[in-house]
């Protein structure tokens, strides 16, 4: 049976205490209305029980918009998080966020619940796109494309752009064995990447072999246990190019750990630029790109897409440009 959340986690979560966590879910007037919403979106995100959120969000449905994100606990999407907040927040509209887990079946659950809300639109970091193909509903695609989102309106970042500069970082040191620690193989940064890896290495004419991608790499200890596996089999110098800056710091863990040199013997790059990369012991270099920026332009877009008269034929298509960060890895 899935653990039930509590009063004292989502007090935890947002700073508060218990007595404020009840006061808003009981729509008390003694907190204030951006305390309030903001214990009920993390309640929102963390599955509290539908139906008791649903007396407690906003009767003008009009001025709400859903937000569906795979893992509230990844700085990269705090930040996106924040960007769409922001945004909302200055144009009196209430987000109310659903955590995805990247799973595609809790996607679509989260999906037909937004749509029972009545929501003014929704913004989303899909998983599967096929999955929003008849939703009608305002809507943009936040921070993921493939071939398939042609047709819809999306804020992304070029994830094929960062990771030919991730392999060329890797070439220009002199390191040809290289390896991709991927995220889900079905979401499309996983394919946009691997042919940004693809494209550098063809340039020099280099092979790269499909057995040096590693897929569902998605927390610390992915990272960690990837690395270990790779090193059972492949002896340094080798490069390590990471789908998250999360994942990259368990790789620089495990080979901090294991005496190796960095980045002599394993030169490591992560991806997003989050917040603690400098302060790392080892500062991490990775591929930066826009996270507050997507979500606030999304949420911008998807603004303006709700203002049109017929919105569901309305697509606006933005895509910001990565760059590498260079530090110790």
């Amino acid at each position: 049976m899935a653990k039930r959340i509590t009063l004292k986690e989502i007090a935890a979560l947002t700073g508060t205490s218990v007595s404020t966590v009840s006061k808003a879910l009981n729509q008390s007037t003694e907190i204030s209305e951006g305390k309030r919403r903001q214990i009920i979106e993390v309640a929102r995100a963390l599955h509290y029980p539908f139906e008791r959120l649903e007396r407690v969000l906003p009767e003008n449905r009009e001025r709400m918009v859903g937000f569906l994100v795979p893992d509230v606990s990844n700085p990269y999407f705090a930040r996106l998080w924040r960007g769409v907040e922001d945004i909302a927040r200055s144009h009196d509209y209430s987000v109310v966020a659903c955590h995805t887990g990247e799973d595609p079946e809790l996607e679509i659950e989260q999906i037909n619940r937004i749509q029972r809300l009545d929501v003014a639109g929704l913004l989303s970091v899909p998983i599967r796109e096929e999955n929003y193909q008849r939703l009608r509903l305002p809507l943009v695609l936040l921070s993921r494309c493939s071939v398939a989102c042609e047709s819809f309106s999306y804020v992304v970042n070029n994830d094929f752009r960062g990771a030919y500069l991730a392999a060329k970082y890797f070439l220009d040191q002199g390191k040809t064995n290289v390896f991709f620690l991927s995220g889900p193989e079905e979401i499309s940064v996983a394919t946009n990447r691997t042919q940004g890896i693809l494209a550098a290495f063809r340039e020099r004419d280099l092979p790269f072999p499909k057995s040096h991608i590693y897929y569902n790499n998605l927390k610390f200890k992915d990272g960690h246990r990837t690395l270990e596996k790779i090193l059972r089999a492949n002896r340094p110098p080798l490069g390590v190019f990471c789908s998250s800056d999360i994942v990259a710091i368990g790789v620089l863990n495990m080979a901090r750990s294991g005496g190796y040199k960095i980045p002599e013997e394993i030169s490591i790059v992560g991806y997003d630029d989050i917040e603690n990369d400098q302060y790392l012991d080892y500062p991490l270099t990775t591929i930066a790109q826009a996270d507050y920026q997507i979500g606030s332009h999304g949420m911008k877009t998807l603004l303006e897409i709700i203002s049109e008269k017929e919105p569901y034929r309305q697509v606006r298509q933005i895509v910001f440009e990565p760059e590498i960060v260079v530090r110790k890895t």
